[in-house]
């Protein structure tokens, strides 16, 4: 069964590659989509390796898999009929004027692409600037207080649960010493902050000649390094963190035919220097945490979630079903919680409990026959628990749909929120491999965060 899922991704993957080549409008950046199935193509290949002792996972966890991957594509298909059958009609209706508003569509998304650029205006670098002192004095006090516990000997992996476990919670001094207040600001504010900040640093270093970018990119840095601490050694956030400059480099040059030669060696020089020292920590921390060689480490990474979906499977198939709730609780949570914190509790309906309960349940350690793992559970397993099958297929296709959506929109219109909405988009992606990123509160936010923050060069004018 596994052999016939990676077949047919395979081709999903070269039809999305065809289709993008062929398609010269959305050629300027790197589809989502394509990411997507090269992504689940290699972990694919990986699991069915079955390497070091890894649980073979069972057919049903494959074809979950299957019709995640096909449906996801499925939304992919109805966005572009849904959108050229809207072109047709537009050209039907008036040709003569849709011929002219395409031209001056066109000529507009030229003079706003990544060649020339919005003005990166005073209150927004103000506003960032002020967020990322806050951000840095916050994951100070977290720091110490990471690193003396553990000095005092509290293992690694209890740590890096302190983070998702509830505010208030009894044994966790990170969060018990926040008030409300402060912990409100973070998971509102800074988190979100947090998101966005390093795609801003990105697209603003490679598009910017003033000083400004060397500041920025000195405090996403620090920021950077602190989080990680901060969070017991976590390796996902540098992943990001160097696929936004690699993501801002590639948009930059393909959006801009007219850089000269000397800047362009300049900037590969430099972007060179970043993915090099992005490797080697990602390397340096696999190798801290654990006494397996690089490509165990790598191959366990990848390989997982197929297997800790099929070991879930058997437990989640005796859940009641969520309806939704798991999958989107990074949309509703903070309601609920409000509700809590002013003692409404009667408002509160029962199975947000059990939501929260099957969303922290994933983070606990099975066996996977290459030791214990948590978290690498796939988006099946919140669309599974929601709905069963039915909800696998109906929310893949509506993942699918949207990420299409949004990758159309902001493709032919390069511009500093669009970059950010976009990195949001990707991100969401690439951890599809773990989970759906929509369970986390500060993932949604963030895109709110982005639209206050930032705006395009057309709405500065």
């Amino acid at each position: 069964m596994g052999t016939i899922v990676l077949i047919v991704t395979v081709g999903l993957l070269v039809t999305n590659i065809i289709y993008e080549v062929k398609n010269k409008e959305t050629i300027k950046i790197v589809s989502p989509s394509i990411i997507f199935f090269s992504l689940w193509t290699f972990i694919l290949f990986l699991s069915l390796l079955n390497l070091y002792g890894l649980y073979k996972p069972s057919d049903e966890a494959y074809l979950l898999i299957l019709l995640m991957n096909i449906f996801y594509f499925l939304g992919n298909v109805i966005y572009e009929l849904i959108k050229k059958y809207k072109e047709e009609k537009l050209k039907e209706q008036n040709k003569i004027n849709s011929e002219t508003k395409n031209t001056k569509f066109q000529q507009k998304n030229k003079d706003n692409n990544m060649s020339t650029q919005p003005k990166f205006w005073n209150y927004s670098f103000i506003i960032i600037l002020a967020l990322s002192i806050i951000d840095i004095i916050l994951l100070l006090i977290d720091c110490y207080i990471v690193i003396k516990n553990y000095n005092d000997g509290v293992p690694m992996w209890k740590i890096r649960r302190w983070r998702m476990e509830a505010f208030a919670t009894a044994d966790n001094p990170m969060l018990n010493r926040r008030s409300l207040l402060e912990e409100s600001f973070r998971s509102i504010i800074i988190a979100p902050f947090e998101m966005i900040l390093h795609p801003i640093v990105a697209y603003y270093f490679f598009n910017k000649k003033d000083k400004k970018r060397y500041i920025l990119l000195a405090i996403s840095i620090t920021i950077l390094v602190l989080s990680s601490i901060a969070g017991g050694g976590g390796r996902l956030g540098y992943i990001y963190y160097f696929g936004c400059y690699l993501l801002s480099y590639i948009c930059m040059m393909k959006n801009n035919k007219k850089i000269p030669k000397q800047t362009k060696k300049k900037y590969k020089i430099m972007l060179t220097v970043l993915l090099i020292l992005g490797v080697a920590i990602v390397i340096g921390f696999t190798m801290i945490r654990t006494d397996m060689s690089f490509l165990q480490q790598v191959y366990k990474y990848f390989a997982l979630p197929p297997t800790l979906l099929s070991v879930w499977l058997t437990k989640i198939n005796e859940l009641g079903h969520t309806y939704g709730l798991l999958t989107f609780f990074g949309v509703h949570s903070y309601f609920f919680r409000f509700l809590d914190v002013v003692h409404l509790n009667w408002l509160i309906p029962s199975i947000y409990n059990d939501t929260y309960n099957y969303l922290l349940m994933a983070e606990d350690f099975v066996q996977s026959g290459f030791g214990v793992a948590n978290a690498f559970v796939t988006p099946i397993y919140y669309f599974y628990i929601d709905g069963g099958c039915a909800f696998v297929c109906i929310a893949s296709m509506l993942f699918g749909f949207i990420v299409s959506y949004a990758y159309k929109k902001i493709c032919n219109n390069i511009q500093i929120r669009n970059f950010v909405i976009y990195m949001l988009i990707v991100y969401g992606v690439f951890v599809s491999f773990m989970r759906i990123q929509t369970t986390i509160p500060s993932y949604v936010i963030a895109f709110i965060l982005a639209f206050l923050i930032l705006k395009n060069e057309k709405e500065e004018k």
